[in-house]
């Protein structure tokens, strides 16, 4: 099966933007690990099966390609204000969708607010249904296939992916940042047993600008790198333990995730249509990703 085609059944299926990589050694690993051993201990899962993120074939045997998917899930235009007013109270909400609350002080606040990637069903599900529908439409047209998926929990070294893939080139917030979509969207994709012809890398950058730095209210962000024990999300989304007083006070609202570095992205701003089948017809709360 030639790459095209399998990109065009990924886009068929709603992803946002897909490309090709070949399967074996990430020289970007090599830095993904010395970042890894300081992390602080809620990241300590990043450390593990080191030798499966350095070669998806590690991971997936018999994978030679991987197909990676960008799934948008927020797009200029929408009102984040009325997003949160469906959500209801954000500690219930959270509780329905089957996240863990762990800073229950911070939700309790006036106007507590939820990063926009929460306002919606388990990206997680969803995620992996659509990409196990790719799958099987994949193996539908090429008989013989055998592919894996991965999104987040998978020991894969995404972002990178994504970057060798030319969906998106790694912003000053390090995430991938595409010049058509912004960086309001997951990763996901799948280790395939095909010969795909890879996709060029994005070679892009931010250049001079350093608008999510500064937008950082608790300085993770510099250079390119994050301090986890700093960064907002860390806290209120993967460690337990409570927060420290002097970033709690510089939250700026955010009691689960944080959007403030992506707001204040130029590319974020920029109007594109949201995905067919995967924008919220309906406000994000309700209708939001609901893996239809």
């Amino acid at each position: 099966m030639e790459s095209a085609r399998v990109k065009e059944i990924a886009l068929a299926h709603g992803v946002a933007a897909a490309g090709t990589v070949k399967a074996g050694d990430i020289a970007e690993f090599e830095r993904f690990a010395e970042a890894s051993a300081s992390a602080p201990p809620g990241l300590a899962y990043l450390t593990r099966e080191p030798l499966k993120r350095k070669n998806i074939s590690n991971w997936c045997a018999g994978a030679r390609s991987a197909l990676v998917c960008a799934f948008r899930y927020w797009a200029p235009g929408l009102d984040y204000a009325a997003a949160r007013e469906t959500a209801g109270d954000p500690g219930e909400f959270l509780k329905a969708s089957g996240r863990k609350i762990n800073q229950p002080k911070l939700l309790q606040m006036p106007g507590a607010k939820i990063s926009r990637y929460a306002l919606c069903r388990d990206y997680h599900l969803t995620v992996k249904e659509k990409l196990a529908a790719i799958l099987e439409h994949i193996k539908a047209e090429a008989p013989g296939t055998e592919g894996m998926a991965f999104c987040d929990t998978s020991p894969v070294m995404e972002k990178e992916f994504a970057r060798l893939a030319g969906i998106g080139f790694r912003g000053k917030n390090t995430l991938i940042v595409s010049r058509g979509l912004g960086s309001y969207f997951f990763l996901g994709g799948l280790a395939l047993n095909l010969d795909l012809e890879p996709d060029k890398p994005a070679e892009d950058s931010c250049g001079g600008c350093g608008l999510c730095e500064r937008a950082c209210p608790t300085g993770a962000l510099s250079g390119g790198r994050l301090d986890a024990g700093r960064c907002l999300s860390y806290w209120t989304t993967q460690c337990r333990g409570e927060i420290p007083a002097d970033l709690a006070a510089k939250s700026s609202g955010f009691a689960y995730g944080c959007d403030l570095c992506q707001e204040a992205c130029p590319l974020n701003a920029a109007q594109g249509p949201v995905t067919p089948g995967l924008g919220p017809e309906e406000p994000p709360a309700r209708r939001f990703f609901r893996g239809s």
